[in-house]
């Protein structure tokens, strides 16, 4: 009988983890799908819109990525206030980098938005995919 009693519970644990794990989305995927959200797109313009505005979080992302890996690499010296010199000049340059790629990949996927949406729609859909992470989690679960 407890063999039984703890064969379930391991059956119960391995089910509700992998429940978790499948509905865990990704910051990028709440990003994305607040965004559709919130511009209120009719279905036919959405299904247009949708993978143009994946692949611009995600090249985004991307450009973003080393400055953050450089971030999280220098989080404890900056939290002691024990960053050096070369480190704060590393940090400035990837973010500076981290920067204008960025604008790039917004003035290249400017011009892929107004093809699809009209020009309010491009600006709400640049200024609610740049949202914190916060108000994003509020409305996507």
């Amino acid at each position: 009988m407890k063999r039984f009693l703890s064969i379930l519970l391991v059956a119960v644990f391995a089910l509700t983890a992998a429940n978790v794990s499948l509905s865990a989305k990704s910051k990028l995927e709440k990003r994305y799908e607040y965004t559709l959200f919130k511009l209120k797109l009719d279905k036919q313009t959405e299904a247009r819109f949708a993978p143009v505005l994946k692949a611009y979080l995600t090249e985004k992302k991307a450009a973003n990525d080393p400055y953050d890996d450089l971030k999280k690499k220098y989080q404890s010296a900056e939290d002691a206030g024990t960053l050096t010199d070369s480190q704060a000049k590393q940090l400035l340059d990837a973010k500076f980098e981290a920067e204008a790629k960025e604008l790039a990949i917004k003035k290249k996927y400017y011009t892929e938005f107004a093809k699809i949406l009209k020009l309010k729609k491009v600006w709400y859909a640049f200024d609610y995919s740049n949202d914190k992470m916060s108000k994003i989690e509020a409305i996507i679960k």
